[in-house]
């Protein structure tokens, strides 16, 4: 398997051969990953039940006479009785939502995948690789939520376990791209095959980005345009030294995606002087 190094600079290079494809991938990305943030906001706001618990140490300070005080008391009173359970009915639907949108956002990192994917085999990248998984909409949806579903009840026994379940099965995305007639168990066990002995070099991987985290932070997720995408690449380069180094049963040593390339044309015999 080769360096880091050398897999970030593999997908530096198909990054730059394609880099309006890749920018305009992210771009739509980093639009969706704003719109599936959205019901985290409402997650956030304050409940009645939180607005009376930090009003106790105000209610002090006014004093028992305070017109304010007898105003707030009698809103708190209507809120606490008649909204207690429509907060709690909102914030589950704000939850359920979140999940939903969070699932449909990896449908469409799956087009990045393959977009990836397709570049890393020496095709050309075009932007219709990135919403051709949505054509198949249903099947992946299915990937993630098994993926999400599995990784979930692993973490209820510890938090440890689920972070190596999510390592555990990175790779059946690929795997179902390159084999669109696989089905989800069998990719997830392949992913599972795969990954022995590996979860820690992709860890490893995984770490070296944190500086591109931080710019990512700093500019309000606008970096992520360029860093989805380059990370997508490198994590592409991993998969296919994966496949080549780690043989698992039943699945070839070389990923089925493989683009064809044009034969070379001998070059015409020198002439030489007479």
């Amino acid at each position: 398997m080769r360096t880091r190094a050398e897999m970030k600079t593999a997908a530096k290079q198909n990054f730059a051969r394609y880099n309006s494809v890749f920018l305009a991938i992210g771009a739509v990305l980093v639009a969706a990953g704003i719109i599936a943030s959205i019901p985290n906001n409402f997650i956030q706001m304050p409940t009645m039940q939180q607005v009376a618990e930090a009003w106790v140490p105000i209610k002090a300070q006014l004093g028992s006479g305070s017109a304010q005080l007898r105003d707030f008391n009698k809103l708190l009173t209507v809120g606490l009785s008649t909204g207690s359970k429509s907060s709690d009915l909102v914030f589950l639907q704000m939850n359920l939502l979140a999940v939903l949108l969070g699932l449909g956002l990896s449908v469409l990192q799956a087009g990045l995948s393959n977009a990836a994917l397709f570049a890393s085999a020496g095709g050309e990248a075009k932007f219709a690789l990135f919403y051709a998984p949505l054509k198949d909409f249903g099947r992946w949806l299915g990937l993630y939520a098994m993926i999400l579903l599995r990784t979930f009840l692993w973490t209820l026994l510890l938090v440890i376990p689920g972070i190596i379940a999510s390592y555990r099965y990175r790779l059946a995305v690929y795997l179902m791209l390159e084999d669109p007639k696989m089905g989800i168990n069998k990719a997830l066990m392949l992913s599972r095959q795969l990954m022995d002995g590996y979860k820690g070099r992709l860890f490893v991987l995984d770490l070296s980005f944190i500086l591109w985290s931080f710019l990512n932070l700093i500019t309000l997720g606008l970096a992520n345009m360029f860093v989805l995408p380059y990370m997508e690449l490198t994590y592409v380069q991993f998969y296919r030294d994966l496949r080549a180094e780690h043989p698992v049963e039943g699945l070839p040593v070389v990923g089925a995606l493989q683009v064809e390339q044009p034969p070379l044309t001998p070059e015409p015999p020198a002439v030489s002087a007479q």
